[in-house]
């Protein structure tokens, strides 16, 4: 025999049961997608912390932070030989060993210190070693003559289009 007060009650105790699940579920799914924020995959950006050539280290970053001055463009074993436009990073990133080509992603008013085809180190202006000042940058295009007369060399990368514009510190 069926009684309808049962059948009620069973309804309103597994309602709330089944919202807890499905808030549970969305907060896992949710933080999966979070932990590969800090993975060191294409598009991602780096900060590199040392360019020294045999101990190259670095740490993932928020591509919107100026201390984040590379994207990667290619990941692969180390050591890894990289096109001429893209800097070669052979080393550590976090734990990991890893090679990386790398395209700038300066930060406008900051500093660097070329280091040929390794990674340039940020620095600040008034130290010895840097060799040059970031202008002015401009996303969302490729092309040198966006850059105007304070600049006396530029730096375009084709994706995402960026424009840097530089000259001496």
């Amino acid at each position: 025999m069926i009684f309808p007060g049962k059948r009620l009650l069973a309804r309103i105790v597994s309602a709330p049961v089944a919202t807890v699940a499905l808030v549970g579920a969305v907060v896992a799914c949710s933080s999966d997608s979070d932990s590969s924020a800090g993975a060191v995959t294409k598009g991602a950006c780096v900060e590199v912390t040392d360019n020294a050539a045999d101990a190259m280290k670095a740490s993932v970053g928020d591509c919107s932070a100026a201390t984040s001055n590379y994207r990667i463009v290619q990941v692969g074993t180390a050591p890894l030989t990289c096109a001429v436009s893209d800097a070669t990073f052979n080393g550590t990133v976090g734990d990991t060993k890893t090679g990386l080509c790398l395209a700038p992603n300066f930060a406008q008013g900051n500093c660097y210190a070329d280091a040929g085809t390794r990674p340039a180190e940020a620095v600040a202006c008034t130290a010895p070693e840097a060799t040059f000042k970031v202008v002015k940058r401009i996303d969302g295009v490729a092309d040198e003559l966006q850059c105007g007369t304070d600049a006396t060399q530029f730096r375009t990368v084709a994706d995402p289009k960026t424009t840097f514009c530089m000259a001496k510190p």
